[in-house]
């Protein structure tokens, strides 16, 4: 059930976003996520990429053919494409098993990679389309950051300044319905929010954050982490949220993760913050 309730201190947050946990584990041992040996991150150089063969070209009209600007893969087994749309690149997400250099996209195709190859290149075939062939600068991931993995979404905490006293309410998850219902109770009327919800945020070891939701699209963010303090961009605009100078906390409790971000909101000059209570993915 939501609650609105009224906070001022982090001190006060943590014990409400953790009611229903839990309490006094404080155990924040994290296994190593199953898929860290297979987590690396590939930005498309410029060029254009090689069909696999003439047949695939009579196939697929050209004006079908993606133009594919981003792959990554993460520790958790959480994959990402980015292929334009206009002007801008769009975010498909989704789970992948490996076999070798081949990766299997759920929901998606294949991807073959050769990271001994400089620069390293890449076979991406989607399902029932051509494959390209491109090359892309590598970076490898696998660190052992405890960080570095998916998170599931446990609960969310969504803070409006702008009151007298800031005013917050709890959900379970993060349905962008409710959380649309909460700032349109609260006198933030016609502030856009995506429809369905968010399922994850991947914190990789190629210094990318990634928001992935129910309708299998992404957000994807260059990121900095010094010490508990964490600094973001996003690679094209977000669906959720216009972040105030990317700035985040992320620190762990209990065995969770807790990930705090300073935004503002869409069509509003008022500013808020999201907080994110994850559990570990393996």
């Amino acid at each position: 059930m939501k609650k609105i309730l009224f906070v001022a201190t982090l001190v006060a947050l943590l014990p409400l976003l953790f009611s229903c946990e839990k309490a006094g584990n404080n155990d924040n041992v994290f296994k190593n996520p199953t898929f860290i040996h297979c987590a690396g991150q590939f930005i498309m150089l410029d060029g254009s990429p090689t069909l696999s063969s003439a047949a695939s070209v009579k196939a697929v009209p050209q004006a079908a053919v993606p133009v594919y600007t981003y792959v990554e893969f993460t520790e958790s087994g959480i994959y990402v494409v980015g292929s334009l749309e206009g002007s801008e690149t769009q975010y498909k997400s989704g789970n992948y098993t490996a076999d070798g250099n081949v990766y299997t996209l759920n929901g998606f195709g294949t991807v073959e990679v050769n990271v001994t190859a400089t620069p390293a290149k890449l076979t991406i075939t989607p399902t029932g389309g051509a494959s390209q062939t491109m090359t892309a600068t590598y970076k490898k991931a696998g660190s052992t950051n405890v960080a570095y993995r998916g998170w599931t979404i446990d609960k969310t905490r969504a803070t409006v300044y702008g009151f007298h006293t800031p005013i917050t309410a709890d959900f379970v998850g993060c349905n962008f319905n409710d959380m649309a219902k909460f700032l349109n109770d609260n006198g933030h009327k016609g502030i856009y929010l995506p429809s369905g919800s968010l399922k994850s945020v991947s914190i990789t070891g190629a210094d990318s954050i990634i928001f992935s939701y129910s309708d299998n699209t992404a957000d994807v963010a260059e990121y900095t982490l010094n010490g508990s303090n964490l600094t973001f961009s996003w690679r094209t605009p977000s669906r959720l949220l216009e972040v105030e100078n990317g700035k985040a906390t992320i620190d762990y409790l209990d065995g969770k993760c807790i990930l705090k971000i300073e935004a503002a909101l869409k069509g509003s000059t008022t500013s808020g913050s999201v907080t994110f209570v994850l559990s570990p993915m393996e």
